[in-house]
């Protein structure tokens, strides 16, 4: 399977570090967290602290929980920017085909249809009696040039790849 080059994953794991070495562990982050909140495996601490401590990229897959709503690095005294930090170790988890089955199939619905919740007939149809325009609809060529450009659909190849060879 494709992955990240050892060379490139050590790189960006000292990147990483770097970013989050100002975080003294006071757990505003977490506290601050509504995900954490439902579901405690997101421990944007515990994910700092394993970059800081261990030096390596936490790999429980937590990280796809995090709703990116910036509360964490509104909140933290160190300006530590948590929310990118996890963002990245999305990307490195999604370049080495571990990103989520349903992260997969929403990528390939939007390169597919160019949207991932298309317009219902009942929208439509509320829509004209309220004397709305009709929505435009999706150009997945348009979609399908901006995962080419930004090389989302060969990360989104290895990872229905790995999930291929995860069923076998």
């Amino acid at each position: 399977m494709i992955g990240m080059a050892d060379d490139i994953l050590n790189n960006k794991l000292e990147e990483l570090k770097e970013r989050a070495r100002p975080c003294f562990q006071c757990g505003i982050c977490s506290s601050s967290c509504p995900v954490f909140r439902v579901a405690p495996e997101l421990n944007p601490r515990l994910s700092v602290d394993s970059i800081i401590t261990k030096g390596e990229v936490p790999r429980e897959g937590n990280e796809w929980l995090c709703a990116y709503c910036l509360m964490c690095d509104q909140r933290c005294p160190m300006n530590v920017s948590l929310a990118e930090i996890l963002m990245e170790i999305k990307n490195i988890s999604a370049r080495e085909g571990k990103a989520p089955s349903d992260v997969i199939e929403s990528a390939e619905s939007l390169m597919e249809d160019g949207c991932l919740s298309p317009i219902s007939s009942r929208s439509e149809k509320k829509r004209a009696e309220l004397g709305l325009p009709d929505l435009p609809k999706a150009d997945p060529k348009d979609v399908q040039k901006l995962f080419n450009a930004t090389g989302a659909a060969e990360v989104l190849e290895i990872n229905k790849t790995a999930l291929e060879e995860a069923a076998e």
